[in-house]
């Protein structure tokens, strides 16, 4: 038991860390909003710089998350010197392949620059293929950074991880607002490799404690077999999720000049809440779920899945409401300054409203796939991201001629439900007698509770004439204390779970 209530003070430690990066990535995104507004050297850029860190991120996140587990589960059964050797033969490979890499991205970069856009002009093409070349080094700070996060990861430390956006961010800022004038977007570019060698380095000294790194290019020991055959589906899984990602900024890019730049600042207001909350809880809960798994404790995995996303459940469905509903103020009051005008502002609100719909759905989402990785299935995670991709792409294609950003963001939102359908039918092989549709006493009353909270904000805001950030704050506050009244009045079990637990979190922190 007591393992599972330290799920929610490791969580709030984390997601401190996470706030303040994301507080820090918003006045970064203002500043850079500011000082480059909207146009087709900051698409560029986001088009460039994201990509890469997609591709290799996405290809290195396959092997560290199946590496949280086998690593566990090595420790659990045999002993941390075997699980620090997989570590280091996983280092190796990934140094290697980092520089096969970089090699093939910088012999095919103008074949890719020409995949991620079609109808630049021909300056414009050959900065693209500078920046695909420059971020292509990506790899190794990416490589490094993975495994000494998934060792910490694995040995219940999971705060170093989460330091690169208080890092990189104030860099950023500094950078943007001393060069920016001199140097471009360069300015931006230096600020993240100055900021990823400083991350590498931190997380190297910090690993240290549980880890030391020693060569080892034995790639044919068994472990290593079935740590690669685990992480095979899962990196075909992030590969497709990424070109998610690039196949809305694609169609972004042929919607207008500065459209994708407007997607780009929706999509990092989307990340602050589900870094913040979902993602940080879900690294967690692999984490926990990979321990109940190896020690064969199945009554656990059940109680910590259903309080877990109880709870995420009650804290997100006000959150979506009020970023739907107060999409033009939140925009207004984040990005509204120097170069970013009306134009930009409507867009980037109607992508954020996009996004937003979809808060829930991810975090449902998230568990599930953790739940999954702990028992060491990553084939219909696989099945049920390729499928998703696949969905949103058409609905993209579909919604965005006739709503524009909005469609596309949406269309990110709605494919989750397919993951979310797929993935709670594969569950019942671990956890037959888990069924989410017992809690439907609990999405009974969020659903009221949500209606309640949607028509408050929504009088709110035609009532209130105000500056944006007044609205805001004003509109939030009503919704926020409808929402929780509504929960009250219906005794709902799982707010006053939820309450108990981070007060009993904060009376232990206190008290330490």
């Amino acid at each position: 038991m007591r393992k599972n209530n330290t799920v929610i003070g490791s969580a709030t430690l984390v997601m401190a860390v996470v706030i303040l990066s994301k507080i820090l990535g918003f006045l970064r995104q203002t500043v850079i909003a500011d000082a480059y507004g909207a146009t087709l050297e900051t698409d560029i850029y986001f088009l460039s710089s994201d990509f890469m860190i997609s591709l290799s991120g996405a290809f290195l996140a396959s092997l560290t998350t199946a590496l949280v587990t086998v690593y566990i589960d090595i420790r659990t059964k045999k002993s941390k010197e075997e699980a620090n050797t997989v570590a280091s033969t996983m280092l190796t490979m990934f140094l290697l392949i980092g520089c096969v890499f970089i090699l093939l991205i910088n012999l095919f970069t103008p074949w890719i620059a020409r995949l991620l856009e079609s109808d630049y002009p021909p300056e414009a093409h050959n900065t693209l293929v500078q920046y695909l070349r420059i971020f292509s080094v990506t790899f190794i700070f990416t490589a490094l950074q993975s495994i000494y996060a998934a060792v910490l990861n694995a040995n219940n430390t999971f705060t170093p991880g989460k330091l690169y956006g208080i890092i990189y961010n104030p860099i950023a800022i500094f950078m943007v607002l001393a060069f920016a004038g001199k140097w471009g977007i360069s300015a931006l570019i230096v600020a993240y490799f100055a900021a990823n060698i400083i991350q590498t380095l931190l997380l190297g000294l910090w690993a240290r404690k549980n880890y030391s790194y020693r060569p080892s290019v034995n790639f044919r020991d068994p472990t290593i077999k079935h740590l690669i055959y685990l992480s095979a589906p899962l990196l075909l899984s992030n590969i497709f999720i990424q070109l998610n990602g690039i196949i809305d900024k694609m169609i972004c890019s042929r919607l207008g000049d500065g459209i994708a730049s407007n997607y780009s600042y929706a999509y990092t207001l989307e990340q602050f809440i589900t870094a913040t909350i979902t993602a940080t809880l879900s690294l967690i809960l692999l984490s926990r779920y990979a321990t109940y798994v190896s020690e064969g404790n199945t009554e656990m995995v059940v109680k910590t899945f259903k309080e877990s996303l109880s709870g995420l459940l009650v804290l997100l469905v006000p959150i979506t409401i009020v970023a739907c509903v107060m999409s033009p103020e939140i925009v207004k009051i984040v990005y509204m300054r120097g170069k970013f005008d009306e134009t930009a502002a409507y867009h980037t609100s109607r992508a954020l409203i996009g996004f937003a719909v979809g808060f829930g759905l991810i975090a449902v989402r998230e568990m599930y796939i953790r739940l999954h990785f702990a028992y060491q299935d990553t084939k219909m995670p696989m099945v049920a991201n390729i499928a998703a991709v696949f969905l949103n792409a058409a609905l993209s294609f579909l919604l965005a001629p006739y709503i524009g950003v909005l469609g596309v963001a949406l269309a990110t939102s709605l494919s989750v439900i397919l993951t979310i359908c797929l993935l709670n039918r594969s569950v019942k092989k671990y956890l037959p007698n888990f069924r989410f549709l017992a809690m439907r006493k609990l999405i009974i009353k969020l659903t009221v509770a949500g209606a309640a909270t949607a028509a408050t904000a929504l009088v709110m805001r035609q009532i209130l004439q105000s500056s944006p950030i007044v609205e805001f704050l004003l509109c939030a506050f009503a919704a926020l204390l409808v929402y929780a009244l509504s929960l009250i009045l219906m005794r709902c079990e799982e707010l006053y779970a939820f309450i108990g637990q981070l007060r009993a979190t904060i009376r232990r922190k206190l008290t330490r």
